[in-house]
């Protein structure tokens, strides 16, 4: 790429990072004002005074939202794009092309959005609402219908008549590279099987947007309307009609959306059996369901290799995070949300080094069943080391 083309690449990022920024402050202060509103009540004087405050820094804080997103959209670009940090070293192929880096740069600054929008929320309320996490799992799926590229890129041996095997870089779907995936002609086995983990994790990890009203249920034309105003509904149908367009044409894209259903599938399900571990290990609930539908969203996105890599992260960087807080400020509860969300940041810029030490993991069904037993036992562990730090620490108080 020439100097005048990576200069037209950074400019457009800035400015696309800037508006980005702009939109995500304003959705995050609107998404606080309607959880405020949810929780009713008269507020203390405290908190009066805390929205007072907050009200006055309000453009203080869009502020540094839009220069600090648009440093990151130029960063992304110059790493994925001007430097290629995110290829295998020496290869070329389908990833390694212009058109495909910078399709997965925008990829991830999307991504990057709703993972900030999360943070953003799970700090100031201890909670990950649905209206975060439904869309990021929705645009996920639609990415990856219509740009297969912005799955992250792995190095693959591609077999030549001609000459001698050379490496080449390659797409990382849901049974390791594109090259040897299976998910590439359409079928019913396909897609009865996105379909499936589809509705599975739209019952369990989406609820209703609006107020059902039970008045109407004896009308069935204005029953009708209130299924139809639903977005949840729509997500659904949405959804479905995504998975069925991409079976019926096959290819890389139909690998791409199988992945993504299968890293929604084993990312859900870790968080969730950690998560009834963990309610175990401390007598209470550990996690709240938004951990659940977070991680959702991640392995739609990235797929389920680098999901597990990236809840294997979380855990340390949470535990370092807790420590902290209760020796600083006395802080006992802590999101855990923020904690994946900056694992999967790490693990997405920092993708080459990562898989080049975390594919050993993934050749072998029982060393990876065993890897992810650990992540879950391991987790229990660290929250009951958890509890009794924080009443030793109470307890000195």
């Amino acid at each position: 790429m020439n100097s005048g083309n990576t200069l037209v690449a950074l400019v457009s990022a800035g400015l696309t990072g800037g508006l980005a920024g702009f939109v995500l402050c304003r959705f995050v202060r609107w998404l606080l004002d309607e959880i405020e509103a949810d929780e009713g009540g008269q507020d203390s004087h405290a908190n009066k005074l805390g929205k007072q405050e907050l009200g006055k820094s309000a453009p203080h804080y869009c502020s540094m939202t839009v220069v600090g997103c648009c440093l990151v959209a130029v960063g992304i670009v110059w790493w994925e794009v001007i430097c290629q940090g995110l290829l295998p070293h020496n290869v070329g192929g389908p990833s390694a092309t212009s058109p495909a880096l910078f399709v997965r740069a925008w990829g991830h600054l999307i991504f990057f959005w709703f993972l900030a929008a999360a943070a953003w929320v799970d700090i100031r309320y201890r909670v990950i609402p649905d209206i975060i996490t439904t869309p990021g799992v929705v645009c996920g799926l639609i990415a990856l219908a219509i740009f297969p590229e912005v799955l992250l890129p792995v190095s693959a041996i591609k077999e030549r008549s001609f000459a001698a095997a050379t490496l080449t870089a390659d797409f990382l779907v849901a049974w390791g590279p594109l090259s040897l995936s299976k998910a590439v002609d359409s079928s019913v086995l396909h897609l009865l099987t996105t379909v499936v983990l589809f509705v599975l994790w739209w019952v369990i990890c989406t609820s209703r947007w609006t107020t059902e009203n039970k008045d109407i249920s004896k009308r069935v034309v204005q029953r009708v309307n209130q299924c139809v105003s639903e977005p949840r509904n729509v997500v659904f149908v949405l959804g479905i009609a995504i998975l069925c367009i991409v079976n019926w044409f096959g290819g890389v894209r139909l690998a791409a959306i199988e992945s993504g259903m299968i890293g929604l599938a084993v990312s859900a399900g870790i968080v969730w059996f950690t998560r009834a571990g963990a309610s175990v290990a401390l007598g209470r609930e550990a996690m709240g369901m938004g951990d659940v539908t977070l991680m959702a969203m991640v392995g739609v996105w990235l797929g389920w290799q680098p999901a597990v890599v990236i809840f294997f992260l979380a855990t340390f960087i949470g535990l370092i995070h807790g420590l902290f807080q209760l020796v600083m400020h006395r802080e006992n509860e802590l999101p855990f949300g923020p904690s994946l969300c900056l694992a999967a940041v790490l693990v997405t810029l920092f993708w080459q080094p990562v898989w080049d030490w975390a594919s050993v993991l993934f050749d072998d069904v029982v060393q990876l069943g065993t890897v992810l037993g650990l992540v879950v036992v391991l987790t229990a562990v660290t929250l009951s080391l958890w509890r009794w730090l924080r009443g030793k620490m109470q307890s000195t108080v």
